[in-house]
This record gives C-alpha cells, sequence and structure tokens, in this order.
C-alpha cells in the first residue's frame, strides 16, 4: 500500500495533466504569462508546500460547508496539500497565469480523493486571479495547477 504522501503527489500530478486535457491555453497567453500582464520567466524551482490541519483549524473561527475544520470527526488528520506552484529564488514568483474559469465539474470525478488530499480549511477563501471571487479549489486551479500545465505544455 502506497503512503498518504505519494498519494497526494499522484493526485497533484493528476490533476495538473488533467488541467491539461480540459483548458487549453493560447501561445499569446503564454508569453504575456497566462493573461496575468507581467511578462513571465523561466522559473528556478517547484514549491510544495503542505498543510497540518491540526494546527490550522485551531484558528478557525467560522464554520461553512467548503470547511474541512467543521466536519467534526471526519476533520483530515494527515498532512494535506496547500499547494504545488513554480517559484523564483529572489523570493517572487510568477502571477496569475490565465483568465479561465475554474468549473467544478471538470474535476467532480476527483471530489473524494481532493476532500481527503486537498481540502479547503476555510470559508470563501477568494482567487486573486478570479477578481476575488472564488473557492480555494478555484484558487489553486487560476495561480498554480495552470502554471504547472503551462510549464508541463513546453
Amino acid at each position: 500500500m502506497s503512503s498518504p504522501l505519494s498519494r497526494l503527489l499522484c493526485l497533484f500530478l493528476a490533476l495538473a495533466v488533467f488541467a491539461g486535457e480540459s483548458s487549453p491555453v493560447t501561445a499569446d497567453e503564454l508569453e504575456r504569462g497566462g493573461g496575468g500582464g507581467h511578462q513571465q520567466r523561466e522559473f528556478d524551482y517547484f514549491a510544495l508546500a503542505l498543510q497540518w490541519p491540526g494546527t490550522f483549524c485551531k484558528r478557525t473561527r467560522y464554520c461553512c460547508s467548503s470547511n474541512a475544520c467543521c466536519r467534526g470527526s471526519n476533520s483530515p488528520a494527515i498532512f494535506t496539500i496547500h499547494g504545488l506552484w513554480p517559484d523564483y529564488n529572489d523570493g517572487t514568483w510568477p502571477a496569475c497565469c490565465t483568465k479561465s474559469r475554474f468549473d467544478p465539474k471538470e474535476i467532480s470525478t476527483l471530489d473524494t480523493a481532493l476532500e481527503q488530499y486537498w481540502p479547503s480549511l476555510s470559508c470563501g477563501s477568494p482567487s486573486s486571479c478570479s477578481g476575488g471571487k472564488g473557492s480555494f479549489w478555484a484558487h489553486e486551479w487560476g495561480n498554480n495547477l495552470l502554471q504547472l500545465l503551462l510549464i508541463y505544455m513546453n
């Protein structure tokens, strides 16, 4: 049986590949950095951010249906993914990489795995790439997954 961390990484890579099949990116977007208005350059490394729900959830003040901290005995009890994104050695990172809208239906077959390995631990974490509107997954889609896709496609 594989470890939870290896399953997390496989899930994240599968999402990146899935995004490649469902979210076309034009050459113009790639050149402009995916519509963020900033000229992108080659990144230096990938940052994998994991989160420990036990500590994070201690700060929870509000509960909502999307907050995994509010699931009682079904709350996550393992490290979960926060994100995987390209980064620069100077402390900066690529800007939003696409204007494509996140559609939860496109990843609906992954709901169970996402809730277990990549849950939202807050209510309404806005996406800076979608004008401050959207879920945690919408934020990760716009900021991180599609950047991985652009790299994967190159």
